[in-house]
């Protein structure tokens, strides 16, 4: 295992009380692998440090950068689309997940998109909703194993142009997915371990990453705080609908979830989500569609956030064709290295903002 080093954060200046985070300016691809530290940056000197070595059958994790065995570390996750109205809370299993995206769809609601690497413990996990293109996009960043019920017609498009998904419309779909009886339709379709192994035989998708793949997450190799940066101890998201929150808790490290005014919880586990990382993507918006069909402008580049131990610190993002996997980086183009542990990332229109503040 080749060493990784720890990029320290770089400085910015830190706003006190409640702030908007982060600055939503479009950056080209050009600008950002030219772009030189501004003059409000301090020199903060790099440090590097080897990681301890992996026992015998372990590996990094692509998702999270934690150690897990070979035998999950190489298998392609499972990228399930999570319904997230209300009638819909709460849902299972999504606590198991090891990244977590969230965007706005139609009428201002949200939806996830949960993706499961290690899916030895996933008895139930829903409900499961409709696919969206852009969602396919961010599946594709990680080489996840796109897993649906129903479809928007853009996504339908995608589909039959060869984008391999599991399917709950599909000739197979009855051993991948069932409904329950405690819910209507559509809020009550679900999923299991079993249920996405039989997808995968139906469908002939492998769960083996492609030879020689590199998963577009960088890690530290030990938990490092930012120097600087905007104080983020509650991080409030602009979607109106679910009103989602994240609240810092400096005990154990984590950003605690909260959306419809109390937290976020998975029913299976009892367990409040929490995330290690959070990643704000701002892209630009538009309306494709009568019924209020959302769609991202996900190829170029753009502004950011990496939030983590209680900071948030402007980041880029770059991806220079639909085949790339998205990257971030800091101000001055070094790339950006993540905590160790589970993120959450959300693609945020760009003419939205997202709010820091301190408890």
């Amino acid at each position: 295992m080749k060493k990784r080093g720890i990029i320290a954060i770089l400085g910015l200046s830190m706003l006190l009380g409640l702030t908007a985070c982060g600055s939503k300016t479009e950056t080209t691809a050009t600008e950002t692998e030219t772009q030189t530290t501004s003059v409000e940056t301090e020199s903060v000197k790099e440090t590097k440090k080897e990681r301890p070595e992996l026992a015998e059958g372990q590996m990094y994790s692509y998702l999270t950068g934690e150690v897990v065995d070979e035998a999950i570390g190489s298998q392609r996750p499972f990228a399930i689309m999570i319904n997230n109205i209300q009638d819909a809370i709460p849902q299972s299993g999504i606590s198991q997940a090891e990244i977590m995206y969230e965007c706005l769809v139609e009428s201002g609601i949200t939806r996830l998109m949960c993706e499961f690497q290690d899916i030895e413990n996933l008895n139930k996990v829903g409900s499961i909703r409709s696919a969206r293109h852009y969602y396919m996009d961010l599946a594709q960043d990680d080489d996840a194993i796109y897993t649906h019920f129903g479809q928007s017609i853009f996504a339908e498009d995608r589909i039959n142009q060869g984008y391999p998904t599991i399917s709950g419309l599909s000739g197979y779909g009855e051993a991948v997915f069932y409904r329950t009886s405690d819910r209507e339709a559509p809020h009550n379709v679900y999923s299991s371990k079993d249920g996405l192994l039989a997808g995968l035989e139906a469908t002939g998708i492998s769960r083996n990453y492609p030879e020689n793949y590199k998963g577009r997450l960088n890690f530290n190799d030990e938990d490092i705080a930012p120097e600087t940066g905007d104080t983020a101890e509650k991080v409030t998201m602009p979607f109106t609908i679910n009103n989602p929150w994240f609240e810092y808790n400096a005990e154990d490290g984590l950003y605690y979830r909260f959306q419809y005014g109390e937290p976020h919880i998975d029913v299976e586990n009892n367990e409040q989500l929490t995330f290690k990382n959070l990643i704000i993507q701002y892209a630009e918006r538009s309306v494709i569609s009568e019924q209020d069909h959302q769609d991202y402008k996900l190829v170029g580049s753009g502004s950011g956030l990496v939030i983590t131990d209680g900071k948030a610190v402007k980041i880029t993002w770059k991806r220079e064709t639909e085949g790339d996997q998205t990257a971030y980086y800091y101000e001055d183009g070094t790339p950006v290295y993540l905590n160790a542990g589970k993120s959450y990332i959300a693609v945020v229109p760009s003419e939205l903002s997202v709010t820091c503040e301190a408890k």
